[in-house]
C-alpha cells in the first residue's frame, strides 16, 4: 500500500470554509488512489486552514497528473473555496502543487492539475490532453458571449453580478466595502441640495486632504485649469496644435494679450507651444432629463498656450463645433464670470468623455473582451492564462455592476451624467468606431498627440514608467515560463 501525504488549503476570505464532506482521489499515469474522505479529528476546512491527510493507493501511481476533489452536502449546503492541494509522494520526492483557487458550489466534482505552465504541445499524457479539452468545454458553457448593445464590444452574458459564476465574483470583504461606499454616496445624494460651491466642503467633509484643499482654493485660476488638462481626471485629450481648425476662427489679435512679450500666435504655433482640447465627439449627443428638466451638453474647443512663465493656460474657448453669431469665442479678457463659466463647460464635457469613454469604454469594456476570451480559450495551465487570470474577477464583477447601474432607471451613474442612456450609447458607439489598439499604448499615444515634450505632464511620465515596468515584468515572466516549458522532461 502506497501512502501519499496530501495538504489541502482553504481560502482566507469570509465564508471560504465548509462543513460539507470533502473527498479526494489522486489520478496518476499508472492508475488512481482510493477515494478518500478528508476527515481529521476536530474541524476541517475552516477559513484559512491548511490541513494534512494521508491518501492510500494499492499500487504506485507513477507521476500524479490530477487531483480529483468532490464536495457533498452534509446537513445544509455550504460552499467551499479551495486554494491549492499539495501532494508528497511515498518516497519523499518532490512535493507537487495543484493550484485551484475556485469555489465548490453544491454537490460538485472537480479535477485540478499540477501548476507548471504548459502549452498544448507540452502535454503528452492522454489524461492531461482530455483535461484541457474538458476544462475549456465547461468554461465555454459557463462564460458565454452576449451583445449588450450594438456598436460596442461584446461582453459576458450576465445582466448583474448575481448572474456571474461564483469564481468571477468579489470576495465578501470586497462586496461589503462596495456596499459601504454606495451607502455613503446615497447619503450625500439624498441630503440637502447643492446651492453653493461652499456646499462641497460639507459634502466631502470626510475626505479632507492637502491636495483637496489646494484644488478648492485654486480651481478658478487659468494655470490650474491647464495643469488639470495635463494631470487631472482625463489627461488624454490634449494634443499639439500645428494649425487652427477651420471651425475655430481664433485670430492672433484675439489672443495677443495672453501671449508672452515679443511673440504672437503664429510664432507659437510654429514653435509647438499651442495645444488643443477638442470635444467634437460630443457634438449632437442627445441630453438627459432629470426630474423633468432637460440637461445641456457642449462640444467645446479649447486653445491652450505653453506660457514661459505661467505654464499651460487656456487662451480661447468655443463651446460648440459650428462657429457663428450664436457661438462666441470666450477669452481671458472677457468678464470674469463669463470666462469662468466657459472653462466650467469645458470641464463638464471632459467629465462626460472621461466617465463614458476613457473609463467605461476604453478601460472596462475593452478589457472585458480579453478577459472573457481568456476564460473561454485558454486552460488554467496555459502561460498566458496564468499571466492574465488575477485580473479577471475584478474586471467581470466591476463591469456587471457598471452595466446594472447604466441600464437601471434609478442607476446613480445614469442620473448624474448629462448624456443619459441614449446619449451614452451614441457616444460609446462613436468612440468605438475610431478606437485603435495603438491609441491605448502610451508611448505611441503621446507621440501621435505631439505631447512627448510637454513639460509638467506627469501623467505622461508616470504612464511611461508604469508601461515599462509592466512590459519588463511580463517579458521576463514569459521568458521564464517558456524556458521552463522547453526544459520540461
Amino acid at each position: 500500500m502506497e501512502v501519499y501525504t496530501v495538504t489541502v488549503a482553504t481560502g482566507t476570505s469570509e465564508y471560504s470554509g465548509t462543513n460539507n464532506y470533502i473527498y479526494l482521489t489522486l489520478v496518476g499515469e499508472k492508475g488512481e488512489s482510493e477515494r478518500t474522505q478528508l476527515d481529521n479529528p476536530g474541524l476541517d476546512f475552516c477559513r484559512g486552514a491548511v490541513d494534512q491527510y494521508k491518501v492510500m493507493s494499492p499500487s504506485p501511481l507513477g507521476s500524479v497528473l490530477l487531483v480529483r476533489l468532490e464536495k457533498q452536502r452534509y446537513w445544509v449546503e455550504d460552499n467551499w473555496f479551495c486554494r491549492y492541494v499539495a501532494v508528497e509522494p511515498p518516497d519523499g520526492g518532490k512535493v507537487l502543487t495543484f493550484p485551484c483557487y475556485r469555489w465548490f458550489v453544491g454537490d460538485v466534482k472537480m479535477e485540478i492539475r499540477e501548476g507548471t505552465a504548459k502549452t498544448l504541445t507540452g502535454d503528452s499524457a492522454l489524461q492531461l490532453l482530455e483535461h484541457r479539452k474538458t476544462e475549456l468545454q465547461e468554461r465555454q458553457k459557463t462564460y458565454r458571449w452576449v451583445t449588450w448593445a450594438p456598436g460596442i464590444p461584446r461582453c459576458i452574458d450576465a445582466k448583474t453580478e448575481a448572474d456571474l459564476p461564483q469564481d468571477a465574483r468579489f470576495d465578501n470583504e470586497k462586496r461589503s466595502d462596495f456596499e459601504h461606499s454606495l451607502h455613503y454616496k446615497l447619503t450625500i445624494r439624498f441630503g440637502k441640495s447643492w446651492d453653493d460651491l461652499e456646499d462641497f466642503k460639507r459634502i466631502f467633509w470626510k475626505l479632507k486632504s492637502p491636495i483637496a484643499e489646494y484644488c478648492m482654493k485654486h480651481w478658478k485660476e487659468d494655470w490650474f485649469f491647464g495643469y488639470q488638462c495635463l494631470n487631472g481626471s482625463n489627461p488624454r485629450m490634449i494634443q499639439r496644435c500645428k494649425k487652427l481648425p477651420e471651425n475655430f476662427p481664433v485670430t492672433a489679435d484675439m489672443v495677443q494679450s495672453s501671449m508672452a512679450d515679443r511673440t504672437n500666435l503664429d510664432k507659437e504655433l510654429k514653435a509647438g507651444n499651442i495645444y488643443l482640447l477638442d470635444y467634437a465627439i460630443m457634438d449632437g449627443i442627445p441630453s438627459n432629463t432629470i426630474k423633468g428638466n432637460p440637461q445641456y451638453i457642449a462640444a467645446p474647443i479649447c486653445l491652450l498656450y505653453q506660457h514661459p512663465d505661467e505654464g499651460l493656460i487656456p487662451i480661447a474657448i468655443q463651446l460648440e463645433q459650428t462657429p457663428g453669431r450664436d457661438t462666441p469665442i470666450f477669452l481671458p479678457k472677457d468678464p470674469p464670470l463669463a470666462w469662468l463659466l466657459a472653462k466650467m463647460w469645458v470641464r463638464h464635457s471632459e467629465f462626460q468623455v472621461f466617465q463614458l469613454l476613457s473609463h467605461l469604454l476604453r478601460t472596462h469594456l475593452v478589457v472585458e473582451v480579453f478577459c472573457v476570451a481568456t476564460l473561454r480559450q485558454l486552460p488554467a495551465v496555459h502561460p498566458i492564462y496564468k499571466l492574465l487570470a488575477p485580473h479577471q474577477r475584478y474586471t467581470l464583477e466591476i463591469n456587471c455592476r457598471g452595466r446594472t447601474q447604466l441600464i437601471s432607471a434609478n442607476g446613480i451613474f445614469k442620473r448624474v451624467v448629462s448624456t443619459g442612456g441614449d446619449g451614452l450609447l451614441i457616444l460609446a458607439q462613436r468612440e468605438y468606431k475610431v478606437l485603435t489598439y495603438r491609441s491605448i499604448q502610451p508611448l505611441y499615444d503621446f507621440r501621435d498627440r505631439g505631447v512627448s515634450q510637454l513639460p509638467n505632464y506627469f501623467y505622461k511620465d508616470h504612464s511611461l514608467m508604469l508601461w515599462e515596468a509592466i512590459h519588463r515584468y511580463n517579458s521576463k515572466l514569459m521568458s521564464t515560463l517558456l524556458t521552463l516549458i522547453q526544459n520540461w522532461p
